[in-house]
């Protein structure tokens, strides 16, 4: 009887093992997360084996944990200074990406160590504050209402900018008249303050994609076989993404580089902030703008249209790039409304 029971808990056991590898690699696929998928070589040499055959991840890095200090007047004004003071001009003016940045990029390549064979990649970096709706850093947990995505291969090809001051379902607030007035008038000359938001909006998003496509370039060193990869955050406010023509562009770059500096060079380098072209900017801007599909209220929609002057001339088909689910959805609407506007202001920006 022992025996007989022995053997049935044999076979059931077996019934996996029976899977060919293909469909276990289809299994992991689908599992897609990294930090799971780096749990499952743990669990036995064949899992090891297959493990780093999976050519699709996706990893979202978690947050730092505060340091706690014991609380004193000297660490109250260094709070209040770094909090209202330096962290807001680091936000706007910062050159060169914070040790977090270090952190993350080594936390990350500890754990794509294990997978060479990836070809597609999403990256989700925590979320530190972005942009808000009046131009501040937005605390975590902010809902915001500036979303931007970025194409780069060598250097920045778009971007593009959906930003609004307000987004609401139809029919939850009363109208009033001068909300009234407001829907018939598609576009306004927009004032001196609002001016100034938008160039906020358009700085920040520049400085946070070109950071990122510079936290891009050791991941790609050590992953040849990349051919797509989208580097987002966990407001899901910016989104870079990048194809494989984009990539090879950018791997050509970075020999061109080493051959100029030495191969004995450091890397640090590249651990900068990728300088922005020269760009031509258009924007269109409508006063409250409906969106019936999904059911949204715009207002203050603003759409952002950037190019390298020195690029190519290309077409709207980066511009649809807003994705996602309710309030998400509606950015991807918005653009598709925005684009149909007629006038726009246009302007260029110096490089820096």
């Amino acid at each position: 009887m022992n025996l007989s029971l022995a053997l049935a808990l044999a076979e059931e056991s077996d019934h996996f093992d029976r899977l060919p590898d293909e469909v276990v690699l289809l299994i992991f696929h689908s599992i897609g997360d990294a930090r799971s998928l780096f749990r499952c070589l743990c669990v036995c040499k064949r899992f090891s084996c297959l493990v780093p055959r999976v050519r699709s991840l996706h990893l979202s890095l978690p947050r730092r944990k505060p340091i706690s200090r014991p609380t004193s007047l000297f660490n109250c004004f260094t709070l209040f200074f770094s909090k209202f003071i330096s962290k807001p001009l680091k936000h706007l003016c910062r050159i060169k990406p914070s040790s977090s940045t270090s952190s993350e990029s080594n936390s990350l390549n500890r754990v794509l160590r294990n997978f060479r064979e990836i070809d597609s990649m999403h990256i989700k970096l925590p979320f530190y504050g972005g942009i808000d709706q009046c131009g501040g850093v937005a605390a975590d947990g902010f809902d915001s209402l500036v979303k931007w995505k970025a194409e780069f291969g060598r250097d920045l090809k778009s971007c593009v900018i959906m930003g609004a001051t307000s987004l609401q379902r139809i029919g939850e607030e009363q109208e009033t008249e001068q909300g009234q007035e407001d829907e018939q008038v598609e576009l306004e000359l927009l004032t001196e303050r609002e001016v100034r938001l938008r160039v906020v909006w358009i700085i920040s998003s520049l400085i946070s994609a070109s950071a990122r496509h510079h936290f891009l370039k050791q991941i790609l060193s050590d992953h040849p076989m990349l051919r797509s990869v989208v580097v987002s955050d966990g407001n899901n406010q910016g989104k870079l993404c990048m194809g494989k023509e984009q990539l090879v562009e950018m791997r050509d770059s970075m020999k061109e580089s080493l051959m100029v500096v030495g191969s004995n060079s450091n890397t640090k380098t590249w651990l900068e902030r990728t300088p922005v072209p020269e760009l031509s900017i258009k924007m269109s801007h409508v006063r409250v703008l409906e969106l019936p599909e999904t059911g949204y209220k715009m207002r203050g929609a603003t759409l952002v249209e950037m190019r390298a002057v020195s690029g190519e001339t290309k077409g709207n088909e980066g511009n649809s790039g807003f994705d996602g689910e309710g309030e998400e959805k509606a950015f991807g609407e918005a653009v598709r409304e925005m684009l149909k506007v007629k006038k726009s202001y246009a302007m260029t920006m110096n490089a820096f």
